[in-house]
């Protein structure tokens, strides 16, 4: 009984403190939607600063990359969403992040004068600043490539009941499920849709980015790798190219481009075979 009693008594400590925690002074910006910029927590002896924010309370904003037509199959509505969804998501995690870091470097250096202090927040500081951004680009990466090699694989199994075959029979295993899938729905098309080679060489890249990662943690573009990205988007000769921001944004970029001409071509495909 009386580990109960004491286990109610600490839950109701627990939500004084909530609601405590919960009473904060307003933001002196009057566009941001949170509240207390720069509250402070008392906590064991430590002063936690809350992080001001500014987000919308509801971002709806669309995705820039792809949007499906009125009336589209379910896998390309889906495409849409799941792209709509990464982009928010991203968005709002770079902003986090980039106010996580500016409070970061502030508790940093305001230990200074402490070395024992300064030693735990440098080695934390710098695990995070290099972490973070990693993660946050990468994980966006596996999710923007999932998200087209489920389109693909979709569009491949529609044109595949078309002619009664399973989708087994399509995956080449000499090859990647993604690579059969693309030289599948190119045959299928004949002429209303082809990738460039320059598409077909990034798609090669993401996923050869995406799979060192994935199987051994790997962030580091070989060299040889640089070049061609370099050639693919004209950039200037010897710029080290790594996953961040642009390089995400051009994936983006490049798979809705492809998307967009896979609806436009899909649906002349299927108006052509009806028609028979």
């Amino acid at each position: 009984m009386n580990f109960f009693k004491n286990f109610f008594i600490k839950k109701n400590k627990n939500i004084e403190i909530q609601k405590k925690s919960e009473i904060q002074t307003e933001c002196n910006n009057d566009n941001c939607g949170c509240k207390s910029c720069e509250h402070e927590e008392e906590k064991n002896g430590d002063y936690l600063k809350n992080i001001c924010i500014q987000i919308e309370t509801i971002p709806c904003e669309p995705n820039p990359y792809f949007t499906g037509n009125d009336e589209s199959a379910k896998f390309f509505e889906e495409f849409e969403i799941r792209m709509t969804t990464i982009y928010r998501m991203y968005k709002i995690n770079s902003i986090f992040l980039k106010e996580y870091q500016k409070v970061s470097r502030k508790s940093l250096s305001d230990t200074r004068e402490n070395e024992k202090e300064f030693s735990k927040y440098s080695k934390c500081y710098f695990i995070n600043n290099n972490a973070f951004k990693e993660i946050h680009h990468m994980s966006n990466l596996l999710n923007i490539f999932m998200i087209f090699e489920v389109l693909l694989k979709n569009i491949t199994k529609d044109l595949a009941y078309d002619k009664n075959l399973d989708l087994e029979e399509i995956q080449n295993k000499n090859m990647s499920y993604l690579n059969s899938y693309i030289l599948f729905i190119e045959d299928k098309m004949k002429i209303k849709f082809s990738l460039s080679d320059n598409e077909r060489n990034f798609i090669g890249i993401v996923r050869k980015i995406r799979n060192d990662y994935l199987h051994d943690y790997m962030t580091e573009i070989p060299e040889s790798i640089e070049k061609e990205i370099v050639k693919i988007f004209n950039l200037r000769e010897g710029k080290r190219i790594v996953v961040d921001e642009y390089f995400i944004e051009n994936t983006c970029r490049m798979f809705g481009e492809i998307a967009k001409r896979l609806e436009k071509s899909y649906w002349e495909y299927k108006n052509k075979t009806f028609e028979k």
